[in-house]
């Protein structure tokens, strides 16, 4: 990537891949879409054996897997069932938002760290986001849809905040992007944290509940 010399710095480079896959987890086009914007106006360069992602033919198709996925997304049952079998390309989309800043290095190195790390990371995200769409389905049909508007809007912002994060950490280098990482797994950690609680608070209430009454 044409970028500052932060990229050159190897964890630098994986750190800004990880949150570009995060964001695919969220939301698969959108990133691929940011990327393929950058390159196609040389804001960025691409790997060579990803050049195929700056072209208009690229851009085009993009564009409009965007805008579906975001309409699909707003059909609750339809968006949840879609974004279970999209799993599969999400683990392509994190892969290649993550070959993307190792740049051209040695293939074994970019493909293998890209599919183990970016792969991963975005597959593991999608499956929890698609977990969470499912459990607020009760929430989204009680709302009359309400819910689920702001829970689609709510995602593109948080694919978008992703890719934020990868920018400042272009900027910035592996230090800031190391704490942004570190960050986010500790919000993650007290939010799963709360909601394991609250679950579990939930089901003994419940089971209270179901209980006879002497």
């Amino acid at each position: 990537m044409n970028l500052p010399d932060t990229l050159n710095e190897p964890l630098a480079a994986v750190i800004v891949g990880l949150l570009l896959s995060f964001s695919a987890g969220v939301r698969i086009t959108v990133p691929l879409l940011a990327i393929n914007l950058l390159a196609f106006e040389h804001v960025i360069g691409l790997p060579k054996n990803l050049a195929w992602l700056d072209t208009e033919t690229t851009l085009i198709i993009l564009a409009v897997a965007c805008v579906v996925e975001t309409l699909v997304h707003f059909i609750p049952a339809a968006g949840t069932v879609v974004k279970a079998a999209a799993t599969p390309l999400a683990f392509v989309a994190g892969t290649l938002l993550m070959a993307v800043p190792l740049g051209d290095h040695n293939p074994l190195y970019q493909w293998a760290l890209a599919g183990v790390v970016g792969g991963g990371a975005a597959t593991m995200t999608h499956l929890g986001f698609t977990g969470l769409r499912a459990f607020t389905g009760p929430a989204n049909l009680m709302s009359g849809g309400m819910f689920g508007v702001g829970w689609n809007i709510l995602e593109v912002l948080a694919s978008v905040f992703f890719i934020a994060l990868s920018g400042i950490c272009v900027m910035t280098g592996w230090i800031v992007g190391a704490l942004i990482l570190f960050t986010l797994a500790l919000i993650v950690f007290v939010v799963v944290r709360k909601s394991i609680r609250r679950w579990s608070q939930w089901t003994r209430e419940r089971h209270a509940a179901s209980l006879p009454s002497d």
